[in-house]
């Protein structure tokens, strides 16, 4: 009878027992799923606030540059903020106070919309307010509420941007000897590396314009010359050479626009010349004292002849050449129909060189392009264009008293507009 009672009294033991053990359970397990509910809501909402930031980012760096390559911050703040709104009900005012320690450099606004560079930014940081999300059922384990908060940068390749009136694109190096070259209300560039003589000089006139390199610059600039990472691509690649045609003749002086072979124009020789288009596929060259002038024209040399001219051969050909070296007055200002501003206009494979210079002056209203070809403007000569641009290989102009100005130059430009938009770490 005694052990039969005892394990009675065992057995209700073990029962207390188990129901003890199954309550500690059944809590742990309802603070495990409250733990995974919440935790999954957490889960969710910081996955729209990454959706949220990745976006904002995007949509700033998206718009940080207009057409004209300028940078644009202000609207690239305004496209962060109206992307977090729209994913993340972000409200403007909370903006203000968003704190981000790893915030980029220029932050104009909030630290949370960062840049890292305030004149030519590639770097968007966006970190979203922080949300509070209040917990169901993890209070329980102690844990009321979770901060949520994500941040995303976008990086873009800003592109860039050069303006210019005088425009040396060979690469190489371009020794421009003891002149001077002027350019007034605009800029200039060089590819690949530029030196003047001692007493040579390169200056860019005006607010704003300046001298860009893209290599490396020795001597004399004002302002001085700012190396450039990029090299500065044909800024008339858009425009339409035509195919060289026309009537074959003789002399221009008097027989009007076509196409001309070698032409020498004689000593105290006075050339005047119709309104128009002369193609050249040999060399016009001038006497002494030759006086030489147009209105209206546009000089265009090309390879062939006369009676075949051509486009030259892509590797590059010897064409038609102008040679103002002797004369004593050039006088041009364009005007042929479907040239535009072009005065003097080579066949861009065309690799004859020019000639400016002479014992006088020379003087353009329009501009000068010559892909291919070094332009000479040395000696004793004051050579200037007006209302117009250079756009050519090489430059050339030694000499005490050689001067190039360009005077109101039409600006040329070339971009490389900003490109490979994506999410950085």
């Amino acid at each position: 009878m005694v052990r039969l009672s005892n394990a009675r009294r065992c057995e209700g033991d073990e029962r207390g027992a188990v129901a003890v053990l199954v309550a500690l359970v059944a809590v742990a397990l309802l603070m495990a799923a409250s733990l995974v509910i919440d935790l999954g809501l957490a889960r969710d909402v910081r996955g729209q606030a990454q959706n949220a930031a990745d976006a904002s980012a995007l949509a700033a760096a998206n718009v940080l540059y207009d057409a004209d390559g300028e940078p644009q911050v202000p609207v690239a703040i305004t496209a962060a903020q109206d992307y977090a709104a729209d994913n993340f009900d972000v409200a403007a005012a909370e903006w203000g106070g968003c704190k981000d320690p790893g915030h980029l450099p220029y932050a104009p606004t909030s630290q949370c919309i960062s840049f890292d560079d305030p004149d030519r930014p590639s770097r968007v940081r966006v970190r979203v307010p922080h949300r509070d999300v209040k917990t169901a059922l993890a209070g329980l384990v102690g844990v009321s509420e979770f901060h949520i908060g994500a941040q995303a940068t976008a990086t873009i390749d800003p592109g860039v941007v050069f303006k210019c009136s005088l425009c040396v694109l060979g690469e190489g190096l371009h020794t421009l000897g003891n002149g001077d070259a002027t350019v007034t209300a605009s800029s200039v560039h060089f590819n690949g590396s530029v030196s003047t003589g001692p007493n040579g000089i390169v200056e860019a006139i005006g607010d704003g314009n300046e001298i860009t390199v893209e290599d490396t610059a020795t001597g004399n600039y004002d302002p001085p010359a700012e190396p450039v990472s990029t090299k500065m691509g044909d800024p008339l690649g858009h425009l339409v050479l035509p195919t060289p045609a026309g009537v074959a003749r003789t002399d221009p002086c008097t027989q009007g626009p076509g196409v001309y072979g070698a032409r020498s124009f004689g000593s105290n020789e006075t050339c005047v010349l119709s309104p128009g288009l002369y193609v050249l596929t040999g060399t016009w060259d001038m006497g002494n004292n030759t006086v030489f002038r147009g209105n209206g024209v546009t000089l265009y040399a090309v390879c062939g002849t006369p009676t075949a001219p051509r486009f030259c051969a892509t590797a590059g050909e010897a064409g038609g050449k102008f040679d103002a070296s002797n004369g004593n007055e050039l006088t041009l200002t364009a005007g042929a129909l479907g040239f535009s501003d072009l005065a003097i206009v080579y066949d861009r494979h065309n690799t004859s060189s020019i000639h400016v210079q002479g014992n006088g002056e020379t003087n353009i209203n329009g501009s000068i392009y010559a892909l291919s070809s070094m332009l000479y403007a040395n000696g004793n000569s004051g050579n200037g264009v007006t209302s117009g641009s250079i756009v050519v290989n090489d430059l050339y102009m030694n000499g005490q008293n050689s001067h190039l100005k360009v005077t109101n130059g039409l600006d040329r430009e070339w971009r490389r507009p900003p490109a490979g938009l994506h999410l950085s770490d």
